[in-house]
């Protein structure tokens, strides 16, 4: 039954309903289940219009159907026109498809036959509508709130001893019932122009038009895989895409008085206020997103807490999204020691526990392209940061993840222009709280954010390369090591990690052995930056990989080569925030390093010192309008 990757090589079968004079058309792999369920329902009669194993193409073909079967009867004469239409349109895509490569036809044409016998799908079909009906409850309930392709549903399966080919029935049947919707990994479409036509293919997963096209060894046929998704799995024509909306939660809420958050902590009276303003975003039924904006050590995750407590407390799971794998590790220990009657879970890339549930699920957010329409509550940590920044992928992941109603909070210090304007309504003057955000430019310290030095040094990267005297780096990077202060320097390409390593060790002797280089391939990477927390090392030079979630006490921050485009404005904030982090030593060294000023700096320091004028204004008064 199944060849190649796993896909199911049974026919997808088109054809139309007629019902009281209305007709649609379906689509099925097993056509005794639609039987089944037509009798059990309203009825109608069923006429086969053809069948082929690239579910795009029928897909497509569905579309163009029910655009031509509205409000008409069926007659034999329709019928004929519509296997006439169906087998044209078939033939059109083949050509377009083999021309925008530059061929007059594709070599192994898409295939649809109207000569499909109903016969052919019937295979010993022998279970009852009741049976059917059973299996396809119990398979909803396993699968709700998942995106799923083909292969990806076999192996979630294979979790729960189930056989993928033994529940197909089941699968239909819920498609059939509108509670499962079963597409096509790539979705084919045409464009007219009055020049030409165009062939139009985009991934119905991830949403891109970034498609590779291919003779299929799968389907036997011409297909197409998406590019940008590829590392999650190859979406193809050929390829089922099962999206399972969640159920409504009938889980019962807390009782009044019961709590779930066990933390000792305490906020500062900022905190506590920014902290009950998500709080009640999560309670009201108005607004559908929210913006958590606090500067780099503000206790971000800490101002979580309540709104995840009345998440929870309302029966709804929590997705909780983030960039990279390493925060995800380093979250997991930390939500379950403060929501101990919780199943917490964590999701990557070699994650066990990506098939299992929980009432928070701590993912990266490229796993998040795997829920659909699962989660009450949504939080999107560092939504500035790569790889969910400018990526429209993620982004329709994490749309698709939030439940029917439900709500996504946003958190960053450096946020995007296109988020303040959504969220906070300007990009230069800071409302401190609205609707829909609230703004924490304070650290939970109390002290303001290190403003950087900036230092201009002619042909920087050649003198380094070169070896040639730099007191400007030296001597400040000295200083900190003979005061046991941990730095980071920052450099803003792998290649220069060894090279500024090279220089800072010849330069500074005494101290070579205490000083190392990572970047996001170093098989050391994990070693080296446990090395550097425990102290062992006390310079660390690296790239952007640790401009985000590492935090070291009494820390200081040099950024080698600060006007290379790699460092931004968010970057460098963010860069700037790993010092000053301690409450004894809040006011590290931040030295920008450059051949040139760069508008990414001035805006840098524009936002810094921002910052900390509104700190300043708020100890000034007794808390936010509110």
């Amino acid at each position: 039954m199944a060849r190649g990757e796993g896909v199911p090589m049974r026919a997808y079968l088109l054809y139309v309903k007629e019902e009281r004079g209305k007709a649609q058309s379906y689509i099925t792999p097993c056509f005794e289940v639609d039987k089944l369920f037509w009798q059990q329902s309203d009825g109608g009669t069923l006429h086969i219009l053809g069948s082929s194993t690239s579910l795009a193409i029928v897909f497509a073909l569905r579309e163009k159907i029910n655009q031509h079967v509205r409000s008409r009867r069926l007659t034999p004469e329709t019928l004929r026109q519509l296997r006439e239409l169906a087998h044209a349109s078939v033939k059109e895509a083949s050509v377009l498809y083999g021309k925008e490569d530059g061929q007059q036809e594709c070599g192994l044409p898409f295939q649809f036959t109207s000569e499909q016998a109903e016969r052919e799908q019937a295979e010993a079909f022998a279970m009852t509508a009741e049976q059917i009906r059973a299996e396809a409850e119990d398979l909803r309930s396993r699968l709700q709130g998942r995106s799923l392709l083909w292969e990806e549903l076999r192996y979630f399966l294979q979790q729960h001893a189930v056989v993928l080919e033994e529940v197909l029935p089941a699968l239909q049947w819920l498609a059939l019932a509108n509670k499962l919707e079963w597409r096509p990994g790539i979705c084919i479409g045409w464009r007219k122009g009055w020049w030409k036509h165009r062939l139009l293919l985009r991934c119905d997963r991830c949403g891109s038009s970034r498609v590779c096209k291919t003779e299929c060894h799968t389907c036997g046929q011409a297909c197409a895989f998406c590019t940008e998704c590829l590392t999650m799995g190859r979406s193809k024509c050929c390829t089922p895409y099962i999206c399972v909306p969640a159920q409504p939660s009938h889980r019962k809420a807390t009782t009044a008085g019961e709590k779930l958050l066990r933390w000792d902590g305490r906020y500062t009276p900022w905190q506590a206020i920014a902290a009950e303003r998500a709080r009640r975003f999560v309670s009201a039924d108005d607004n559908q997103a929210f913006l958590v904006w606090a500067v780099c050590g503000a206790g971000k995750t800490e101002l979580l807490f309540p709104a995840m407590e009345q998440a929870l407390s309302d029966g709804g799971q929590i997705l909780l999204a983030t960039p990279r794998k390493d925060v995800v590790l380093e979250l997991l220990p930390r939500l379950k020691r403060v929501f101990p009657g919780c199943k917490v879970i964590a999701v990557h890339g070699s994650s066990a526990e990506k098939w299992e549930e929980g009432q928070i699920v701590i993912a990266t957010t490229h796993q998040v392209l795997r829920y659909y329409r699962k989660f009450p509550l949504v939080i999107v940590d560092e939504v500035d940061a790569f790889p969910y920044h400018r990526n429209p992928m993620l982004h329709r992941a994490v749309e698709r993840a939030v439940a029917e109603g439900g709500k996504r909070l946003y958190l960053s210090a450096t946020p995007p222009a296109i988020m303040q304007r959504a969220l906070v309504g300007s990009t230069n003057r800071k409302a401190l709280v609205s609707a829909t955000h609230v703004l924490l430019p304070q650290r939970y310290h109390g002290h303001p954010l290190p403003v950087p030095t900036i230092q201009k040094i002619p042909r920087l990267d050649g003198k380094l390369r070169n070896g040639d005297p730099l007191p400007l780096l030296r001597d400040p990077v000295a200083l900190s090591l003979q005061q046991h202060r941990p730095i980071f320097v920052f450099v803003p390409y792998i290649e220069q990690v060894e090279v500024a390593l090279a220089f800072l060790q010849r330069s500074i002797p005494d101290h070579a052995r205490r000083m190392a280089g990572v970047y996001a391939a170093d098989p050391e990477r994990e070693r080296k930056v446990q090395r550097f927390r425990r102290g062992e090392y006390g310079l660390l030079v690296t790239t952007t990989i640790l401009e985000r979630g590492v935090t070291i006490p009494f820390s200081d921050v040099v950024v080698v080569g600060a006007d290379a485009p790699v460092f931004d404005e968010a970057s460098l904030v963010q860069i700037a925030g790993r010092a000053g982090r301690s409450h004894d030593s809040p006011d590290g060294l931040v030295l920008f390093l450059c051949t040139r000023w760069t508008k990414a700096q001035r805006l840098a320091l524009k936002q810094i010192r921002q910052m900390n004028r509104l700190a300043r204004q708020m100890k000034e008064v007794d808390g936010y309008v509110d």
